[in-house]
């Protein structure tokens, strides 16, 4: 089933962050081409530095906002896959950072979603949260079809993003 990734080139954005490595990992023993997009480890010690993932993949460090740089990158990677899980991910530096929050979760996001624009065949899978529906402090999971919203940056920042994806699907 996993043999999908065996040789592909794959874009992984937030590679350096807890989620990202793992995923970077697993494609590297599923034998994937990744090339990753991201800011420097956000921890230390770091998962990402543990597993020495720089010595197996190709590591770009950009930061999704640079739309232009994205969009080279993009067209030179030409990927098959593309991971985006890269995001300001902390709901407590989003009171502190807003303006962050939302240009690193929506604009980042929205970058992502231009670089693909010439592509031919590439999948994308675009990561944002459960924290993008507004919490109804229900016992179950949220689903995709639930209300979209949050009382806090973080969440209405992936809460716009999930918006903003639908919208660029259609349009």
């Amino acid at each position: 089933m996993f043999s999908i990734f065996k040789s592909k080139k794959i874009i992984v954005t937030g590679h350096t962050g807890f989620k990202g490595s793992w995923l970077t990992a697993w494609l590297d023993v599923l034998g994937a081409k990744v090339t990753g997009i991201s800011l420097p480890p956000p921890t230390n010690p770091s998962h990402y530095n543990e597993l020495k993932l720089d010595s197996l993949v190709n590591d770009i460090r950009l930061d999704i906002r640079n739309l232009e740089e994205l969009k080279e990158i993009f067209l030179k990677v030409d990927p098959d896959f593309v991971f985006h899980l890269a995001a300001q991910p902390l709901v407590q530096k989003s009171y502190n950072s807003p303006v962050d929050t939302y240009t690193s979760n929506f604009i980042g996001s929205l970058n992502v979603l231009e670089s693909l624009k010439g592509l031919n065949n590439c999948c994308v899978v675009m990561i944002t949260s459960d924290k993008s529906y507004y919490n109804k402090e229900w016992e179950w999971g949220y689903r995709e079809n639930d209300e979209l919203g949050g009382l806090d940056p973080y969440s209405a920042s992936k809460g716009a993003t999930e918006i903003m994806i639908r919208s660029h699907i259609n349009s």
